[in-house]
């Protein structure tokens, strides 16, 4: 334990990042439906923000992966800014090709989409489009919520240095019931199980967050592993931690039925079109397409059009996600108390 105990006080910062906390905010009004306890603020500055604006958050959140590329890559920007603008001023100052590695991450090196072709053809464009977008929310909207936090996020450093400092392991496995270090290994619970041996490991960066919560959100690019700690502070909205997300209802509906669940076991083996469903399950092609498009529906497969035929396949990573919303949502009463005021 000792050793352990050496390792974390010599590899783990604790840093308070103004932009990054701007870039969680982004990720949540994205996709709020996940975070209860931030989706009141999300509905409320939605009504706020001017379509124009509105569209491009969407669009560079869908070239982003939801704003998450932005939090799990190399910290080119050296996020231990004191200010937003510093982050966006360094932003700008990005070689076209770190720009195109932080907004797309690991899709860099994959087939690129319609908006990513655009991206790759006028990068200098994009990262000035992104970083006045950028300014232009956090002066006109961002700036209000970080006033306010600010202070329980500087807190929460503190302490939990202080932590660290009176019991090395014991304050570690504290900040995550997903993430969990024991005497030889760093552990991540996700939709499968992440496991790196602390040789590996260069730094182990916390930034505390108030708008991550379920999230076990990291960035898992070793030598250098980032985590997230969720953040509550008085008043926050905890009344909904109970409420449902209503994605999750739907896929959770879309499964809770045998031939539903027979077509996407078969269907995960290769594509098939409804008549080939229809003669395999042993039902009518009408039953069939109805169980597919609540299928469809929930995001639980995809279709494919070859002549008169669609294929439908069973969308994978979607149900890897289940598992994740799934522990998000069995998680969210754990994520610590509100501090006392």
């Amino acid at each position: 334990m000792d050793n352990v105990n050496l390792w974390i006080q010599k590899h783990v910062r604790i840093i308070y990042s103004p932009f990054r906390e701007l870039l969680t905010s982004l990720h949540v009004l994205h996709n709020p439906v996940h975070h209860l306890t931030r989706l009141e603020w999300a509905e409320e500055i939605k009504k706020e923000i001017p379509n124009h604006l509105w569209e491009k958050i969407h669009f560079f959140g869908e070239l982003s992966n939801e704003w998450l590329n932005f939090l799990d890559l190399e910290d080119y920007l050296l996020f231990e800014e004191k200010h937003v603008e510093e982050a966006i001023e360094r932003l700008r100052l990005l070689s076209e090709k770190q720009f195109i590695a932080f907004l797309l991450g690991k899709r860099i090196h994959a087939k690129a989409n319609e908006a990513e072709q655009k991206l790759l053809k006028k990068p200098n464009y994009y990262r000035n489009q992104l970083c006045d977008l950028l300014y232009d929310y956090h002066q006109k909207y961002f700036a209000r919520a970080l006033y306010r936090m600010e202070p329980w996020l500087i807190k929460s450093v503190h302490q939990l240095k202080k932590a660290i400092e009176a019991d090395p392991f014991e304050a570690m496995n504290f900040i995550h019931p997903r993430f969990k270090l024991d005497q030889k290994s760093i552990r991540f619970y996700k939709a499968e199980t992440w496991i790196f041996a602390y040789e590996e490991v260069e730094t182990l960066t916390i930034y505390p967050s108030s708008f991550i919560a379920p999230h076990l959100l990291v960035g898992l690019e070793v030598p250098a592993i980032i985590v997230y700690l969720h953040v509550p502070f008085p008043n926050q909205q905890e009344s909904k931690q109970d409420t449902i997300p209503v994605d999750l209802l739907s896929v959770l509906a879309a499964l809770g039925d045998k031939t539903r669940l027979q077509l996407l076991k078969q269907m995960s083996q290769h594509p098939f079109c409804t008549q080939q469903l229809s003669e395999s399950i042993g039902l009518a092609k009408a039953t069939i397409s109805k169980h597919l498009k609540i299928l469809e529906k929930a995001e639980l497969i995809t279709g494919e059009r070859h002549g008169h035929f669609v294929f439908y396949e069973t969308n994978l990573p979607k149900l890897d996600q289940l598992k994740v919303d799934l522990n998000q949502f069995f998680d969210q009463p754990s994520l610590g108390q509100k501090e006392d005021t």
